[in-house]
Formats: structure tokens, C-alpha cells, sequence
């Protein structure tokens, strides 16, 4: 009897590798992140914080949903089909992707001067349209590595590409610094190299994973979906992304370049690569590159709702769980903290910080959600959530206008997040027998609430990097306590997580 490719091993060694390469590549990008914005002047690096943003809009644009056909239908043909049917399906998504990338970085080089005119932004056309070769290959790279690589369970190989992508950027930012200045065209040939080197890598990986199992056997009973059906999936997916990136901090990064100029855009972008950064390593998060073919394995396998139910508010519990001190510390010491990461070079952040990661309470649970009705095809709950949580941006205009600065687009995206959550778990629950755990979710937020009145009780004063670090070990340490009194997890839950790690982790 063969071992299932979403086997208990498979998906412990797959974690392994994951959290090990994950580890790895947080530390070198945080530490790129601190050393370009202290490089780099307040112009430039408000301009490079425009390219990124313009790079991931147009990824979400390019990708035509199909990021969510893989995760739906990979692990399908990869429990079911063929070595042949499998390396074919992979092959056409790849070439779609590669397609539409192409396609919208030239249909960009054809409008690229009217877009930075009113950004203010002409200056930097050459460095943008240097970026456009780095949107190719980049988006190439983090496709085979997140909606190929991921799916399919092969986390090793997916994040030693990102490792190495990470680390040789790094490293030729040491090596242009050692000789002199930094600029922003450094940068971007930086990006183009270790992209390359990156989508290399991924690709070689992905080529290697194919080959060793081109001999695999067809399951008789099985019938592969048609295009037509994964479309449905996509085009529902493809314009809830699309909506979403209307009221997404990728965009308020151009409306805060045209309203409040580029000071403020650096100091925005600089808060929302830290605010990305701890997004990205939440547990809910890991879920595109990890545990979503597993949920997707087991629906379509022996499972059902109610295990995916009960594993999905796991993961959305576990999110909360490590975001709630990070999220009473930032609204505590946020102010300081970002004095200290840009060394001086952002103060008076007015709470900025903490008020932006307030909103990763909403988006953890939206990433859950929205698996959980691609999962059970309800795909078009996700494009009427993106729709009611779009409402938000005239918001955010009309608080632009009356001029609350910063805040119109932090709270926009705050309201945005909410309205999409309550959205999908009232149809959810309506719809089908999911049940979203209220009680666990609220247990979670009045623990990190009391923490907040105990720590700004203790007033405790900062000057410096030790005094940060007690507040942040404070901070964990209050929380922890709390919710070993309230438990927010349920008696099995705990039972599993201990399982899962081979630790008693949870022992409440």
C-alpha cells in the first residue's frame, strides 16, 4: 500500500522544511528591510515602496485565479492522476501564468509614462521599466514556488529557491555598499539577479519533482476536471482579488503618494513591510503554502466539512494566538519601535503601527475563509465579500478629504477586512454546516484586551532596544497567563496540536 502524498510524515517533514526555510527568510528579509530604509534617502525609498505595491497589484491582476486552481486541483491529480496527466496539468498552468505575466508587463511599458506622471514619479522611469523584467521573473518564481511547489508538498525545495533569492539579494546590497553609495537602481539590478537565481532554482526543483514521478499509476475510477469547471473556480477567485486590491495597502500606498506626498508614502510603506512581515509568519498564513492541500486532500478524500470545520478554526485560533502580544506591543511601543528600526528616520507616528496591525485580526480569518469555500466550491461567497468590503474605500476617500492623514487608509482597510469576515461566515453558516467558533475567537480577544489595560497600567518608560525587549517579553508572558485562565482552545484542540508536534505544548 502506497503512503499518501498528504500523509501524516509527508505533511510533518513538509512543515520541517517549511518553518525552517520560513525562519530563515523572515531574518535575511527583515534585516534587507532595515538596511534599505536607512540606505536608501526618503524620495527613493518612498519610489522603490511605489514599485513593489505596482509589482504585487499587477501579480494579482496577471494571475487570472490561477493560484486557486492549482491549490483546489493539485492535490486532486496528485492523489489521482498519472505522472503524465500531473506533469501536464502543472505544465499548462505554468504556461497560463507565464503568459498573462508577460502580457501585462508590456501592456504596462506601453502606459508607464501616464501612470507616474501623476505620481510624481517621471524621474524614475528608467529604474521602473528595469522593474517590469523583475516582475516577470519574480512573479514566475514565487508561482512555481506557492501554487506549484506548495500544493504538491514540496516545501523543501520551494524555500531553499526563496532562501537563496533572499540571501543573494542581501549579499549584493553588501557588496554595492562596500563600494560606495546605494540607489535605487542598485536595488532593482539586485532584485533582477537573485529573481533569476530564485526562479532557476524553483524551476529545477519543480522539473526534478516531475521526473521522479512520471511512473505514477491512474487511479481507473477517477475523471480529471475539465478547464470549463476550474475556470468557475478562477473567475470567481481571479475578480474577489481583483475587488480587493481596490481597498488593499497596495493602493492606498498610490493614494497616500498623491494626497499626502512622499514622505508620507515611505513611512506607510515602511509600516506595511513590517505589517506584511507578521502576516506572512502567522499560522493562518501558512495555510496557502502548507496546510490548505492538506484541507483540500482531506475534503475531497475521506473527509468533509466537519473535519475541515474543525481544522480550520484550529488555524484561525493559532493565528490569534501568536498575533495578539505582537499586536498589544505594537499599540504599547509602536511609536518607539519604529524610531528604532528606521534609526530616526520616522518619529511622531501618532499609533500608526499598532492601528495597522489591528487589522490583521480580520485578515487572518479571511485567508480561512476563503479556503474554506473554495474547498466546498462556494468560490463566489469570496467575489460578494470583496464586493461589500469595496464599500470601504469611499471611506477612506472621504476621510483623505477631511483631512485625517495616515488614518483614512488604516482604518479603510480595518473596515474593509470586517465587513468581507462577517460577509463569509454568515453565508457560510447558512449555506453549509460550517460553524465558525465565536466563543474561541472572543476568549482570544478580551485575553490580549486585559493584557492592554495591565501593561498600560505598568507604564512602563522606553528609551532603548532593552527596554523593548522587556516590554516584549512582557507582553507574551501576560498573555500567556491570561489565556491559560480564560483557554481559548478546546480540550480536543489541544490533544491534536500535541500530536501534531510530538510535544505537550498545550497542557491547560
Amino acid at each position: 500500500m502506497s503512503i499518501s502524498p498528504y500523509s501524516n510524515s509527508t505533511f510533518k517533514r513538509s512543515t520541517l522544511h517549511f518553518l525552517t526555510g520560513k525562519l530563515i527568510a523572515a531574518l535575511i528579509t527583515f534585516v534587507t528591510l532595515l538596511w534599505l530604509v536607512r540606505l536608501l534617502a526618503t524620495d527613493e525609498y518612498g519610489a522603490y515602496i511605489v514599485f513593489v505595491a505596482g509589482i504585487e497589484i499587477t501579480l494579482a491582476f496577471t494571475a487570472a485565479g490561477l493560484p486557486w486552481v492549482a491549490a483546489r486541483y493539485l492535490p486532486e491529480f496528485r492523489i489521482y492522476a498519472s505522472g503524465r496527466i500531473l506533469a501536464h496539468f502543472v505544465w499548462q498552468i505554468i504556461a497560463r501564468i507565464g503568459f498573462f505575466l508577460v502580457a501585462g508587463a508590456l501592456l504596462l511599458l506601453m502606459v508607464l509614462p501616464w501612470l507616474l506622471l501623476p505620481l510624481e514619479l517621471k524621474q524614475y522611469t528608467n529604474v521602473a521599466e528595469f522593474y517590469l523584467v523583475v516582475l516577470v521573473i519574480e512573479g514566475l518564481g514565487r508561482h512555481i514556488r506557492e501554487s506549484i511547489l506548495g500544493p504538491l508538498m514540496q516545501q523543501g525545495q520551494a524555500q531553499i529557491s526563496q532562501v537563496i533569492r533572499n540571501l543573494v539579494f542581501l549579499l549584493i546590497i553588501v557588496i554595492v555598499t562596500a563600494q560606495g553609495s546605494v540607489d535605487l537602481h542598485h536595488v532593482v539590478l539586485a532584485e533582477l539577479v537573485a529573481s533569476m537565481l530564485g526562479t532557476i532554482l524553483a524551476l529545477r526543483g519543480l522539473i526534478r519533482y516531475l521526473r521522479l514521478h512520471r511512473s505514477l499509476p491512474e487511479q481507473p475510477s477517477w475523471q480529471a476536471p475539465n478547464w470549463l469547471e476550474m475556470w468557475s473556480v478562477a473567475r470567481f477567485m481571479y475578480f474577489n482579488n481583483i475587488v480587493t486590491y481596490s481597498y488593499s495597502p497596495q493602493v492606498f500606498v498610490f493614494l497616500i503618494q498623491r494626497y499626502l506626498g512622499v514622505e508620507a508614502t515611505a513611512l506607510f510603506g515602511f509600516m506595511r513591510a513590517l505589517y506584511d512581515h507578521v502576516s506572512r509568519y502567522l499560522p493562518a498564513t501558512l495555510l496557502s503554502g502548507l496546510i490548505r492541500p492538506r484541507l483540500v486532500a482531506s475534503f475531497v478524500g475521506p473527509g468533509g466539512m466537519d473535519e475541515l470545520a474543525r481544522d480550520t478554526n484550529l488555524i484561525g485560533k493559532l493565528s490569534l494566538f501568536a498575533l495578539m502580544p505582537i499586536l498589544v506591543f505594537a499599540l504599547l511601543a509602536g511609536d518607539e519601535l519604529l524610531i528604532l528600526l528606521s534609526d530616526g528616520k520616522f518619529s511622531g507616528t501618532n499609533y500608526y503601527l499598532g492601528g495597522l496591525l489591528v487589522a490583521l485580526i480580520p485578515l487572518s480569518q479571511r485567508q480561512i475563509l476563503e479556503t474554506v469555500a473554495v474547498t466546498c466550491e462556494k468560490s463566489y461567497l469570496c467575489f460578494f465579500g470583496a464586493f461589500i468590503g469595496a464599500t470601504s474605500l469611499p471611506l477612506a476617500y472621504l476621510l483623505l478629504e477631511l483631512g485625517q492623514g495616515l488614518w483614512s487608509a488604516i482604518i479603510a482597510i480595518i473596515v474593509s477586512q470586517i465587513l468581507f469576515d462577517a460577509m463569509l461566515i454568515i453565508a457560510l453558516t447558512i449555506i453549509t454546516n460550517f460553524r465558525f467558533d465565536s466563543i474561541g475567537f472572543f476568549k482570544l480577544i478580551v485575553a490580549a484586551l486585559v493584557e492592554f489595560i495591565l501593561m498600560k497600567q505598568l507604564a512602563i518608560p522606553i528609551y532603548g532596544l532593552l527596554d523593548l525587549l522587556i516590554m516584549g517579553i512582557l507582553s507574551c508572558s501576560f498573555f500567556l497567563l491570561i489565556a491559560y485562565f480564560i483557554k481559548p482552545f478546546r480540550i480536543e484542540e489541544q490533544a491534536r496540536l500535541n500530536r501534531l508536534f510530538n510535544r505537550k505544548f498545550f497542557i491547560w
